[in-house]
């Protein structure tokens, strides 16, 4: 209630002093004090009629009044004291104000106009201050309502997450694939935390297997995502190094991270981004840790919040929480898994000794390391499943690869050029005898398996990768690898499995599932080991009985008709020249012959030899060659004598500088003893003809047979009581000078002079002082003076040459036979005994194919050896004058003619008969030709009528009895027909083969 002193209220009972007066008058305690300033007076026109003005009480009783002389004498300022206000005041009649009072009462109006302006302020401060509160109320019942709300949201979202958790736990028990259990978790973690993809890395070994990196797994998760959206295999998959990004970062750290504005971290990785063109702006990444072996497998990123705001600590928390269930679903993966595996490979363990147990006698291992491949073919799907096998007894066998059997299956493809996995194919194993150009042992991965003796997994090989594999007969490339190796409890190597082209990439359950089965497997080449055994000792029992039977070593009465004979001179045997012929010795003669040449080499008082150990060790060697025609004990001298007289030539030589000093001494006296023993024991048939007939020496020896034989065959002889002729070697000397030997026999297979031949010619380009004869080269320098050697019967004089034609032909033929009888196929032209005539064709297609080349060579190297290359050159002449003479015009143009009867060719392929031993017999380390040699296995024109003596054995016990019964007549009856000379019989010398 606003309030005026006119206002007719005023006066009706209220007083200046009253409380009522300043309450409804809405006075501040300002207005207050000017009342207290303010006097009144009855006749002011301010105050209504009928007011009372109230005084204070007088002393004593004694009331006063404002028209008492001492009022405003005494007490001038009583008015201003609110004890003045307060008094009563009757004023019955308006009087004329006096100056004084009028300006009060002035004053008194402008103060009220005053206090009634602070009163409307008042009023408006008052209105103002309510609807502050009435706003602030409604702000703040709004907040509640807001904070509701929120906290509302926040206990469905911790409602949601339960759920999710609880529904994912319930699954992991029965989980069988981790990465799809992983998808459902960061489908969850996108929704519940509103990012805009998730993904998940493992974390592997590098492809060089010296550094760690991580690929993806699943990427680009979303809460719409599918699995097979999400999933990642070797064709789309990111790889990043473990040491580059944030990823990596927590992956090494073992840590979580939450990065805001990643594009301003150092260590954050644009390169992804760039190429997905995705734009990254907050990042929450945690590691998935295999807390019992305190190893991270994974990493998992979650990235931008839809709203756009940072990752807060709780959202740590929602992902920390689904990669626990994540960690115990891979755990419980493994577990399930690893007792799977366990129980298999226990399984198989039991299956493969039931059955080795029960049919030991009928089983091969053949059979065992298919039924292997098979069985990992099961466990493990990819394209290419390959088992090389090292079999442990053939280690020792000299050009033995590291290997000897392959077994090798290739499925289909699906149309993406990796094997699909839900198709059904047929699986067939493939055995293959390994040759050393096969892929198994040029592949890089491989290599490296046995370098490192550990498991190598490759998960992306690109075409332009040192680990790549190109199979273009099978149509075959590799993409993704795993190779296992196993290696027995001594350290040896037993085979390697070798597993290629997985759709989604080989990863650890694959190894695990190998190393699971690992016993199995080796079991399986351990069993294949010892059928392999027991064939190989089978195999050396028959040719060590057949040694025994067929050889002696030196009888005394051998021993006491030669022991006291002087060594004759060179000169008496013409040795001193590459016309040497033994065709007009005795055997006894050829042994003295040879004591000669080891006197001229000094081999006495070099090595301390006794002549007695030489002359029993000659005598031995001897008795050792087999009477055939052409590979005998004859042939065996011949070499031996022109490896002496290029030695001679070589010490004597002063045009050509260092061949004086090309070989050692004890090199020396070692290729001569290799030249005698370099077809010791031979049987008149080929490598192809033994291993076709399944011959043991063939079984004995995988590759360059006879060779082999040849060489054993020289240690067993000088290791005789009272033939070392290596007793005072040190073990050094004796071990190189075998390996010399060994490599000097095995150097007259022809296969390996054609792959050296060309290597060869190419270093004799260059001027002799150029001429680089290091070790590697000094080696095949020797190769082709044992091929010069081995064929030198093709330089001797006419008359020498045409009888050993003849003689190498017969050898021939009689292979030819029994080629006939034992297989029922037609033999090549060469041993074809109806197309002797064709013998001077014959042997100008063997000095042009073979042996040209190689005389040519030996005189561009030594000038001393140039009568070779001239006796070659003059029986050709010869044989041209017999062909022409026969009809044949032979320099006539060449016409369209059938492949056998082009005898360049066919002696080319006939020592490359046998395309294994062609390929098995090449060292490593040498050139490959650049001529392409037709390799030819048997391949008939027409069948043979079977022989009605039965079976092959009874076949082959004939031609024996046969050959019995002719050299029995050759005894008796030597006139006879079919019946050897006794100048031939000496004479078995020859040409080399």
């Amino acid at each position: 209630m606003r309030m005026t002193l006119s206002d007719p209220q005023f006066a009706k009972g209220m007083t200046l002093s009253d409380p009522q007066f300043a309450k409804d008058m809405s006075m501040t305690l300002n207005d207050q004090l000017i009342l207290k300033d303010t006097r009144l007076t009855p006749g002011d026109p301010l105050v209504a009629k009928d007011t009372t003005l109230s005084e204070p009480k007088a002393t004593k009783n004694e009331r006063k009044t404002f028209s008492d002389p001492k009022v405003g004498k005494d007490t001038p300022k009583a008015l201003s004291e609110p004890q003045v206000a307060k008094r009563p005041l009757n004023v019955p009649s308006r009087r004329p104000l006096a100056p004084i009072e009028e300006t009060k009462a002035r004053h008194l109006s402008e103060s009220l106009s005053s206090i009634e302006e602070t009163h409307n302020d008042v009023t408006k401060r008052k209105t103002s201050i309510k609807e502050s509160g009435r706003r602030f109320a409604i702000r703040r019942r709004k907040d509640r309502e807001k904070t509701t709300k929120s906290e509302r949201d926040k206990a469905v979202q911790l409602a949601t997450e339960h759920s999710l958790l609880i529904e994912l736990a319930r699954e992991i028990p029965t989980v069988e694939n981790p990465d799809q259990f992983c998808f459902k978790a960061l489908k969850c973690v996108a929704e519940l935390l509103g990012a805009e993809r998730c993904s998940l890395f493992w974390i592997r070994d590098s492809a060089k297997g010296d550094s760690k990196e991580l690929v993806s797994r699943l990427w680009n998760v979303t809460p719409k995502s599918t699995f097979e959206q999400a999933v990642c295999d070797t064709r789309n998959q990111l790889v990043v190094p473990l040491d580059i990004g944030l990823a990596g970062e927590v992956a090494k750290t073992k840590t979580s991270i939450n990065v805001t504005s990643v594009y301003e971290h150092p260590k954050f990785n644009k390169t992804i981004d760039e190429k997905t063109g995705f734009e990254s702006r907050d990042l929450l990444c945690q590691p998935i840790i295999i807390e019992r072996e305190d190893r991270v497998i994974g990493v998992v990123e979650v990235l931008n919040k839809k709203s756009k705001e940072p990752f807060t600590s709780q959202d740590e928390e929602v992902l920390e929480h689904f990669i626990v269930l994540c960690d115990g679903a891979i755990q419980n993966c493994r577990n399930t898994a690893q007792i799977n595996r366990l129980q298999q490979g226990a399984r198989l363990q039991e299956e493969l000794s039931s059955r080795v147990a029960h049919l030991w006698p009928a089983r091969a291992y053949d059979d065992i390391l298919k039924e292997l491949v098979l069985q990992v073919s099961e466990l493990v799907q990819c394209e290419r499943y390959t088992l090389a096998v090292a079999l442990i007894d053939n280690c020792n066998i000299e050009g033995s690869l590291q290997f000897a059997r392959s077994y090798d299956m290739l499925l289909q493809k699906s149309k993406g050029g990796l094997f699909d996995e839900e198709e059904e194919v047929k699986k067939v194993v493939d055995m293959t005898k390994l040759k050393k150009s096969d892929w198994v042992f040029s592949h890089k991965v491989i290599k490296k398996t046995l370098e490192t003796k550990k498991t190598v997994n490759m998960s992306k090989i690109t075409p332009f990768s040192e680990f790549k594999l190109e199979d273009e007969k099978r149509g075959f490339s590799l993409k993704t690898v795993l190779c296992v190796p196993f290696y027995d409890g001594t350290d040896r190597l037993l085979g390697v499995l070798h597993l290629g082209n997985k759709k989604t990439g080989f990863d650890e359950n694959d190894e695990a599932t190998i190393e699971s089965i690992r016993p199995y497997l080796m079991n399986g080449l351990l069993f294949a080991n010892g059928f392999n055994s027991i064939t190989i000792n089978k195999a050396k029992t028959d040719v060590s009985d057949e040694i025994v039977r067929f050889h002696t070593r030196c009888t005394e009465n051998e021993f006491e008709r030669v022991k006291n004979e002087p060594i004759p001179d060179g000169e008496k045997y013409n040795l001193y020249e590459f016309t040497f012929s033994d065709l007009l010795m005795s055997d006894d003669e050829t042994v003295m012959a040879c004591m000669r040449m080891f006197k001229d080499l000094d081999a006495f008082n070099l090595f301390k030899i006794r002549q007695e150990t030489m002359l029993r060790w000659v005598i031995s060697v001897r008795r050792c060659y087999r009477p055939v025609y052409y590979h005998n004990w004859r042939h065996g001298l011949n070499v031996a004598h022109t490896m002496f007289l290029l030695l001679d030539r070589m010490n004597k030589d002063d045009q050509t500088p260092g061949l004086p000093t090309m070989f050692t001494d004890r090199e020396k006296f070692t290729l001569v003893v290799a030249c005698f023993c370099h077809d010791i024991d031979h049987r008149g048939t080929n490598n192809a003809f033994l291993i076709r007939a399944a011959a043991p020496m063939a079984i004995l020896y995988n590759t360059s047979t006879l060779e082999n034989h040849h060489y054993d065959t020289c240690l067993r002889i000088s290791s005789m009581e009272g033939n070392n002729i290596f007793e005072s070697f040190t073990e050094n000397e004796f071990s190189d000078s075998c390996e010399l030997m060994k490599h000097a026999i095995l150097a007259t297979d022809l296969a390996l002079y054609f792959q050296r031949r060309n290597t060869f010619k190419g270093l004799l380009e260059k001027k002799p002082q150029e001429r680089d004869f290091s070790d590697g080269n000094r080696m095949l320098l020797m190769s082709m003076m044992m091929t010069a050697c081995d064929l030198s019967s093709i330089t001797k004089p006419w008359e020498v040459q045409q009888k050993m034609a003849h003689l190498v032909t017969s050898e021939f033929y009689d292979q030819g036979d029994m080629e006939r009888k034992l297989f029922g196929t037609e033999p090549m032209p060469m041993m074809d005994r109806s197309k002797a005539g064709d013998l001077p064709k014959m042997q100008i297609g063997f000095i042009d194919g073979v042996c040209s080349m190689a005389y040519e060579m030996m005189a561009d190297f030594c000038p001393g050896y140039a009568p070779l290359r001239d006796g070659m050159m003059n029986n050709r002449q010869h044989w041209k004058d017999a062909a022409i003479a026969q009809g044949h015009d032979l320099d006539a143009p060449k016409t369209q003619k059938k492949d056998e009867d082009e005898y360049g060719s066919l002696w080319v392929k006939y020592w490359n008969m046998d395309p294994e031993n062609f390929i098995w017999g090449i060292d490593p380390n040498e050139v490959p030709p650049e001529v392409v040699i037709e390799k030819v296995v048997f391949s008939p024109k027409k069948k043979a009528k079977p022989s009605p003596g039965g079976d092959r054995e009874a076949q082959g016990t004939e031609v024996k009895k046969k050959r019995n019964r002719r050299n029995k007549v050759a005894a008796e009856e030597p006139n006879a027909p079919g019946a050897a000379t006794e100048t031939e019989n000496k004479s078995k010398a020859c040409l080399v083969m």
